[in-house]
């Protein structure tokens, strides 16, 4: 069995450290951590015999031979904060040559700051939308819900605030004097007039990291589209962003559901007019 892809690294014990099986088909694999394992995720379970797992050791024994070739891939989550997380391995069978024993050193490192506050960012949204879900689910006397009724934010039958991660997906202009670390685009749909067209209330909230030594503040936003102004969404940020600091930003405003379902490109600027933050494939779900 091959070794693991990722930060950690491995090693297999020689041929002769363990005692030869009567074949490779019924041979166990143990792989033994350095650190305590919180859980396992492996492809095709079916093609191994249940596995035995035991805080830093994992007994793998094949079930048959693989006649295809193609690897099973085994992704073990560590315990702890340390980075990384996770590591996988690519589970291939062969006739003649099989790894008895595999040691692994994960070489653990403290998650950077940065990669703490990402991980809670994207934690907290989801979290968020888990409690929409459950609160709609619930009877509609609940407050939240029936304030949003009661504004026209919210019709029956409606999936209420829906979002969606741009963060891989979004395009940078070189002009930019901010670091964009991550982007989530957010949704609903208020109460729409019989024979009116659907109009969404959009938003887009942005992690920041100012580079600079000079506090930065957005005044204005604009979207756009192919160069033309759609609208100007209202702006909202907690705080300043401090030299070398991280924030986040939201842009809020409403569209009719053609506009919002296109392609649009979110600018930020300072009280001068200095461009922050310039993103192009900015969509809504």
């Amino acid at each position: 069995m091959r070794s693991p892809r990722g930060p950690s690294s491995c090693r297999r014990s020689p041929p002769g450290s363990r005692s030869r099986c009567a074949s490779a088909r019924s041979c166990p694999t143990t792989f033994v951590f350095d650190s305590g394992i919180a859980r396992v995720e492996l492809e095709d379970a079916e093609r191994f015999r249940p596995v035995d797992e035991d805080e830093g050791t994992l007994v793998l024994v094949p079930r048959r031979k693989s006649r295809s070739g193609k690897p099973s891939r085994l992704t073990v989550y560590f315990e702890g904060d340390s980075a990384p997380a996770s590591a996988t391995f690519a589970l291939l069978f062969h006739p003649a040559r099989l790894a008895r024993a595999v040691d692994v050193f994960r070489f653990g490192r403290p998650e950077e700051p940065w990669e703490r506050e990402l991980r809670e960012a994207r934690e907290e949204n989801e979290r968020l939308a888990r409690e929409l879900r459950r609160l709609q689910t619930e009877d509609p006397g609940q407050g939240p819900i029936t304030r949003l009724f009661a504004r026209g934010r919210m019709k029956m039958g409606d999936p209420g605030v829906v979002f969606s991660d741009l963060s891989k997906s979004i395009t940078l202009s070189p002009m930019n004097t901010l670091e964009v670390e991550a982007v989530f685009a957010y949704r609903y749909t208020p109460d729409v007039p019989e024979g009116g067209e659907p109009v969404f209330r959009v938003a887009v909230a942005l992690r920041l990291r100012n580079p600079g030594e000079q506090p930065w503040t957005a005044a204005k936003a604009t979207l756009t589209r192919d160069g033309e102004e759609v609208t100007q969404p209202g702006v909202w940020q907690p705080k300043p962003l401090a030299p070398l600091g991280r924030g986040f930003v939201v842009a809020e405003t409403e569209l009719p559901e053609r506009e919002a379902r296109g392609k649009l490109t979110l600018g930020l600027r300072d009280g001068q007019g200095t461009l922050g933050v310039e993103i192009g494939n900015v969509s809504f779900p």
